[in-house]
């Protein structure tokens, strides 16, 4: 597997779960929501794929989007 298919696969991974399941299974309910570190744990789910993503795209604008110059 290329470097380029590895950051693919992890940002595919982080598109999915940032908003989508992985928030359902930490949420909590309306009433008592699950705060970690005194903020809401959606809050901090969405910001922590967030940077998962940015990080991939950091890495592949330094490593894999180089022009052969």
């Amino acid at each position: 597997m290329t470097k380029g298919h590895l950051l693919s696969a992890i940002f595919l991974l982080a598109l999915v779960l940032g908003p989508g399941p992985g928030a359902t299974l930490i949420d909590g309910t309306p009433e008592e929501p699950n705060i970690w570190f005194g903020v809401p744990a959606l809050y901090l789910w969405v910001v922590l794929w967030f940077l998962v993503m940015a990080g991939c795209i950091i890495t592949a604008a330094r490593t894999v989007w180089k022009d052969s110059d």
